[in-house]
């Protein structure tokens, strides 16, 4: 088993309620956790991931040691990346995650003004993020600091598209189409539906509480989703495990289960991603594998 990417979940827990996010009524309080450092540096021992993202489907900056688990990323020569909504990312806290290695760090921003923010992220924090974002940029050398945004109107993307691009200042950015994370959130993508490929991919995707899951798109439905739990036995046991065979199988038959079946991702739409200055469709950030390389 060779993993490349390791999703690993420090914090369950998020400070924001986004509009656009199943889990904005609240998470599973099984998955309301923090990984314990001890355990999380057990993972990156057995799986040796060449990339580590430690946020998942929680708000990886709610943990307060977070700059030890980064450091100690770096302590198996993986690169720590982190995606977060960006509200703790800010002085010393900032400084000391920098320090520690960390190499990626992305900024969550859905909307492009204070209105539009307050709208769908729940939060009246839209200057005090750009603001981090910017001391960020400011005091990182070899850490690339990235925003991501989403499409509000399909039917106004160029305009949305420049409004976000205004909001980067010149700076790494994604800007994608809404998602329709399992099938809770509407969208109207549409085109040939296949595999997404992720279950055949070596991506690990490990919550908080230890749970694996096959993707970090099954918000809102954690425990339909959960294949094994590393507290009960080796995540390569689970991987090569029968729940999992069973899912790589209903892939392959296009019988997806519920957590999967209304997911837009099995959607083959060409212009899913509407702009990135540094990342290519459908390949996973900091990881050397594609997805379509698994569109079997």
């Amino acid at each position: 088993m060779q993993i490349d990417r390791a999703v690993i979940e420090v914090n369950g827990a998020c400070n924001y309620s986004c509009n656009m996010c199943p889990q904005t009524d609240g998470r599973d309080a099984d998955f309301l956790t923090e990984m314990p450092l001890s355990t999380f540096k057990g993972l990156l021992l057995e799986l040796r991931p060449n990339v580590v993202n430690l946020d998942g489907s929680g708000e990886a900056t709610l943990t307060k040691q977070l700059p030890k688990y980064i450091e100690a990323v770096k302590e198996v020569g993986a690169k720590a990346y982190l995606f977060s909504n960006g509200l703790k990312m800010r002085n010393q806290f900032m400084k000391d995650c920098v320090d520690a290695g960390l190499d990626f760090y992305r900024f969550s921003i859905i909307g492009y003004t204070p209105q539009l923010y307050a709208k769908w992220m729940n939060s009246r924090s839209f200057y005090w993020v750009l603001e981090n974002m910017q001391m960020m940029r400011d005091y990182a050398k070899k850490c690339k600091v990235a925003s991501y945004h989403l499409i509000l109107d399909n039917n106004n993307i160029e305009y949305e598209k420049q409004k976000y691009l205004e909001l980067s200042d010149g700076g790494l950015v994604e800007i994608w189409k809404m998602h329709n994370w399992s099938g809770v959130y509407h969208s109207d993508r549409k085109g040939e539906k296949r595999t997404c490929g992720r279950p055949f991919s070596p991506d690990a995707v490990i919550r908080a509480n230890g749970a694996v899951h096959p993707c970090c798109q099954v918000l809102g439905r954690d425990k339909e989703a959960t294949l094994g739990n590393i507290y009960q036995d080796s995540f390569e046991n689970i991987y090569k495990g029968a729940n999992y065979n069973k899912l790589r199988q209903a892939h392959k038959q296009e019988k997806y289960p519920s957590y999967c079946n209304d997911c837009d991702f099995l959607i083959a739409d060409s212009e899913v991603l509407v702009y990135s200055n540094y990342a290519e469709d459908y390949k996973m950030n900091g990881a050397k594998f594609s997805l379509k390389e698994y569109q079997c």
